[in-house]
Formats: C-alpha cells, sequence, structure tokens
C-alpha cells in the first residue's frame, strides 16, 4: 500500500464566471492547431463542443455518446447506442463512421501509432474490435463489459469492468500485434478506467459498487501489480498533467491528486458536484460537472478558477494538444 498524505481542501464554487456559450449550426468547422482548448462531449444532448476563450458548439453526436480520443489530427467520438465511432478530421472539418456493429455497445477507443490500428472495447459482446483503413479487420474476445483501453508501446490495456459477472474486474493484456490475448490480472469492484503515465506504467481505475465510495488506484508495471492505493470517491475517470501528478473524479464529487513519482496521494478536493470526466486546459485541469452542464477549470487550491457552459450533461474532457 502506497503513503496517503490526502488534505481535504474546500473547493469555492463561483457561480458568476460561467461563461456564455455560442452555437455553430452550420456543418464541422476546421478547427486549426495551437489554440490550446479542450474537447468537450456531452451524452444527453448529444453534441462536441470546443471550450478555447469560449464554449462552442462544434457538431452533433450520436445516440449516448460516450467517450473522446484525440490522436494526431483526429477525433474519435463513440456512440455507444448507434454503435458506431466517429471520424473528425480537426483541420479539414470532415466527418467519417467506423461501424461496429449492432449490440456492441461500443464504449472507449485506442490508437496504436505503430500499427495505424483503432481498437473499440465493446459493452455488451465481451470483445475489442480493431479497424484498419476504416475496416472491421478482427474482434477480440476479452472478459466481462470491457470498458477503458489504452495502447502503450506493443501492448493493448483493456479494463474489464465484470459489471454483469458480480464485478469480478480484471485488466487484459493484448497483442497490437498479434491481436492476440497474452494475460490477464486481478483487481477490485469495477475496474472501468486505466490510462498510463509518460513513464510507462500503467494505471487501473476500481470505481466500487457506486454506494460504497470504494475506490481504489493499482499500479502495474510490466505486467505485475505493484501498487495498491485506496483513493475512495468512486472515481470514474483520470488524466495525467505535465506537472507529474495523475488526477482521478468520481460521480461523488470527489478530485484526489496523486503523484505517481512519489507513489502517494497528494490532495483531495470535495466538490459536492457530480463528475464525469477531466482533462487539462494548458496546465489547468478541466472537469465535467455532468449535474450542471459545465466544464469547470479547477486551480491547484481546489477553486473553479472559471466554469464554460455547455451542453446537456457533459461526459468526457479531451485536451487538444496538436
Amino acid at each position: 500500500m502506497g503513503k496517503v498524505k490526502a488534505a481535504l481542501l474546500p473547493l469555492i464554487l463561483f457561480l458568476s464566471c460561467v461563461e456564455r456559450f455560442e452555437v455553430v449550426e452550420s456543418s464541422p468547422p476546421a478547427i486549426p492547431e495551437g489554440e490550446g482548448g479542450v474537447w468537450v462531449l456531452t451524452t444527453l444532448s448529444p453534441e462536441l463542443w470546443y471550450v478555447g476563450d469560449s464554449a462552442r458548439r462544434v457538431l452533433f453526436a450520436g445516440m449516448w455518446a460516450n467517450d473522446l480520443t484525440l490522436y494526431g489530427d483526429t477525433l474519435l467520438i463513440t456512440n455507444s447506442g448507434d454503435n458506431n465511432v466517429l471520424l473528425y478530421v480537426l483541420s479539414t472539418g470532415t466527418l467519417d463512421t467506423l461501424d461496429v456493429g449492432t449490440g456492441r455497445n461500443p464504449w472507449a477507443t485506442a490508437y496504436d501509432p505503430r500499427t495505424g490500428r483503432i481498437f473499440v472495447s465493446n459493452f455488451l459482446t465481451n470483445s475489442v474490435s480493431v479497424f484498419e483503413g476504416g475496416e472491421r479487420v478482427s474482434e477480440i474476445e476479452v472478459g466481462p463489459n470491457p470498458e477503458g483501453v489504452v495502447v502503450v508501446g506493443d501492448r493493448l490495456y483493456v479494463a474489464c469492468t465484470g459489471y454483469s459477472d458480480g464485478y469480478r474486474s480484471r485488466l487484459y493484456i493484448l497483442s497490437t500485434d498479434s491481436l492476440k490475448v497474452l494475460d490477464s490480472l486481478r483487481f477490485g469492484t469495477n475496474v472501468q478506467v486505466v490510462v498510463a503515465d509518460p513513464e510507462g506504467d500503467i494505471y487501473a481505475v476500481a470505481t466500487g459498487d457506486y454506494s460504497s465510495s470504494e475506490g481504489w488506484l493499482f499500479r502495474i508495471r510490466e505486467g505485475e501489480v505493484r501498487e495498491s492505493t485506496f483513493v475512495g470517491g468512486s472515481p470514474g475517470d483520470a488524466c495525467i498533467g505535465r506537472d507529474g501528478k495523475l488526477y482521478l473524479v468520481g460521480w461523488s464529487g470527489r478530485i484526489t491528486a496523486y503523484d505517481w513519482a512519489a507513489e502517494e496521494i497528494i490532495k483531495t478536493y470535495e466538490t459536492g458536484l457530480n463528475l464525469m470526466g477531466c482533462g487539462f486546459k494548458g496546465d489547468t485541469l478541466a472537469v465535467a460537472d455532468f449535474g450542471n452542464d459545465r466544464v469547470l477549470l479547477i486551480s491547484d487550491s481546489g477553486e473553479v478558477a472559471k466554469a464554460y457552459a455547455v451542453g446537456d450533461g457533459p461526459i468526457d474532457v479531451v485536451p487538444d494538444i496538436r
């Protein structure tokens, strides 16, 4: 168990700081590089938003829009209800669609820069779809109810929640070359999210059973669990900043800052809000405030420095790092 030095800090909400938004009704625009904003996906609307100096709706997504992944100049939008993934080429404003297949309920995507493959986790069919050049070339069986996915080197890591199997979660490790399962690791209750730090360590985030707030963070190195840390707060998303910290946010409203180099919790903020996703706008933590249809910029002291009104039910935030 890692050392825990949690300091409870107040989170002050400045409602007067909410920025109004612009609405884009025309076809998707071309978005130039270097603006330093964040992409925001709202699931109840469902819409894609861009938050820079202001917030603007960029395009309409599909039913149960669920996940964003940015690679290069392309943004992937996973639509769980429509069983597809939209490919939005940002510099040209063009759209394409990956058809995942009926009844799969795609959850999240990962891009492999080595092979150019796109991996899509399918919650209902316990599988990962593999796409090359817009075509589905393979489907790999994994554990029950896969959600979060990440590619590191020649490995794909898949968080299988086991939601339909008594929360018996596993992290599946696949070869991105052979497209075969290499191993699986057992974890705590309802592992949903998997991310990687700059040194290649993998972090699996266990949400718990949604009522006990028994959130855990697991660190994996070279295919083995090297550290487990109790974080509480039912964390549902994780993001890593340039300051060397990993941030966890959750439906219970807790934000946890974890120093991955020192392997310890350094800050905990209680917001009282329903939080669904996080990313970074420059060096500032951006969080999806699901219940109030906003994106919040959180300062180092845990205060809301600014809030932007977006569509109904913001669920994911991804920095535009082009």
